[in-house]
C-alpha cells in the first residue's frame, strides 16, 4: 500500500522530478566552481532540502488544487495513517536520490570530497526535522497558509547551512572524545528515526479529525 502511494506522488510530480534531478546533480559542482570553500557537505545539504521541499510542494500544490482527490482517496481501502506515511516515505526517497546523484557527482568532481558517513547523518537529521516540524503544521493549517514557511526555507538555507556545519564541526570534535565518530552518526541517525516516527503520529492524530468533506 504505502509503495503505490509513495509511487502516486512521484506521478503527480512527473513533469518537475526530471528537473529536479538534475538540480540535485548540478547544485554540487556549481558550488565547488563559484564557492569553493562551501563545496562537499553545504552543497550536498543544499541540494538535499532544495529537492525534497520543491518536489513536496509540488505535491502538496496539486492536493490543493484538487480538494476532492484527498476525499476520494480517504474513501478507498488506504487507512489515512497509511496516506500520511506516505508523504514522508515520498521525501526520505528524494533524500536517498540525493544521496546517489552527490556520490555521483564525487567520482567526477573530486573537490567535493568524499561522500561521509557524516554527511548521511547530518543530512537525513536535517530532512528529519525540517519535514518532521513542517508536514503536522501543513496538515493542521493546509497547504495555503503554510506555503510561507516553505519559502522562509528555501531562502534561509543557503545562508544557515554554512553556520550550521561550522557549529556542527566544532560540536563534533568535543562529542567524538566520548563516542567513536561512527557510533556518533549511527546515534544520529536512530534519533532522526525516532523525531520522525513522533512526527508520523502527530499528523496522523491530526488527520484523523479533519474533515475532507
Amino acid at each position: 500500500m504505502l509503495f503505490h502511494l509513495i509511487k502516486k506522488d512521484f506521478l503527480i510530480v512527473k513533469k518537475y522530478a526530471f528537473l529536479m534531478l538534475l538540480v540535485s546533480i548540478v547544485i554540487p559542482p556549481f558550488v565547488l566552481s563559484s564557492t569553493p570553500e562551501l563545496a562537499g557537505s553545504v552543497s550536498f545539504y543544499i541540494a538535499e532540502v532544495f529537492s525534497v521541499f520543491m518536489l513536496l510542494q509540488f505535491v502538496s500544490m496539486k492536493e490543493f488544487q484538487y480538494p476532492k482527490a484527498a476525499t476520494l482517496l480517504c474513501a478507498t481501502p488506504y487507512p489515512r495513517s497509511t496516506i500520511v506515511t506516505s508523504k514522508y516515505g515520498f521525501c526520505i526517497c528524494i533524500y536517498l536520490v540525493c544521496c546517489i546523484t552527490y556520490l555521483i557527482d564525487t567520482f567526477f568532481f573530486p573537490g567535493l570530497g568524499k561522500f561521509s558517513l557524516e554527511m548521511i547523518s547530518i543530512a537525513f537529521l536535517s530532512i528529519s526535522l525540517l519535514i518532521g516540524i513542517y508536514l503536522p503544521i501543513q496538515y493542521k493549517l493546509g497547504y495555503e497558509k503554510t506555503r510561507f514557511f516553505f519559502i522562509i526555507i528555501i531562502m534561509a538555507t543557503p545562508f544557515l547551512l554554512p553556520q550550521l556545519v561550522r557549529i556542527n564541526d566544532e560540536f563534533d570534535i568535543g562529542i567524538t572524545s566520548f563516542f567513536p565518530p561512527v557510533v556518533f552518526y549511527l546515534i544520529v541517525m536512530f534519533s532522526s528515526l525516532i523525531f520522525l516516527a513522533l512526527s508520523i503520529y502527530t499528523s496522523v492524530k491530526i488527520y484523523d479529525h479533519k474533515d475532507l468533506a
